[in-house]
């Protein structure tokens, strides 16, 4: 089996795995933000590397991109992407700050994004490492403001060295009516996937 290979099926477990990961998260942020909090997931699917240009869109686009590596158990890169005006106002949100008075630079904002983006992905890979009871460990976000052409470059320097697809897991966040378009990019290791789909059980065909 290989990436290129993911039935059906197995893409129906990860959307199950994502499903169960957002409602906690949004348990999770409303316990943070004080507010009202709505996730779900409207699409999940395997991306290659080669068209990954095709889903991020104006490779000239900004979007702050938070980086966690996976350990443990299983191996893998979780990213997760999110335009600036956005960042500031879902970062206002938990600073008590209005998103015109943000400024991008300030680590307390940057810091306020890490620990929102830490219980998004905590939460899903929280949820898979129940589902297939294997110890998932994850670092704290790393965060940059960058282009979609520089991440991309990155992707096929760094990331094709132990994949050549990404499950693209595109997420509805809205925070007292506010919608959001943020998106996470998952990038597990060849083995790691083959573990996982081997311990739910779940066939290649």
């Amino acid at each position: 089996m290989n990436n290129k290979n993911i039935s059906f099926t197995q893409l129906d477990v990860l959307r199950e795995i994502g499903t169960i990961g957002a409602g906690r998260a949004a348990t999770a942020l409303a316990d943070l933000l004080n507010c009202k909090v709505e996730i779900n997931l409207p699409e999940t699917k395997l991306v290659p590397l080669s068209t990954l240009d095709k889903v991020l869109g104006n490779p000239e686009e900004l979007y702050f991109v938070l980086d966690i590596t996976i350990e443990g158990d299983i191996g893998g890169r979780f990213f997760f992407l999110l335009p600036p005006n956005e960042a500031k106002i879902l970062g206002g949100t938990l600073l008590g700050q209005e998103a015109d008075d943000i400024d991008v630079d300030d680590m307390m904002f940057q810091s306020s994004l890490k620990e929102m983006i830490n219980i998004l992905a905590g939460a899903y890979l929280n949820a898979l490492a129940d589902m297939t009871s294997l110890t998932i460990l994850y670092s704290i976000p790393s965060i940059a403001l960058d282009m979609i052409a520089a991440l991309l470059d990155y992707f096929f320097i760094q990331i094709a060295q132990s994949t050549d697809e990404a499950i693209f897991v595109k997420t509805k966040i809205k925070v007292q009516d506010i919608d959001f378009s943020g998106f996470f990019l998952f990038f597990p290791d060849f083995e790691s996937l083959r573990k996982i789909f081997d311990i739910l059980g779940v066939s290649s065909s």
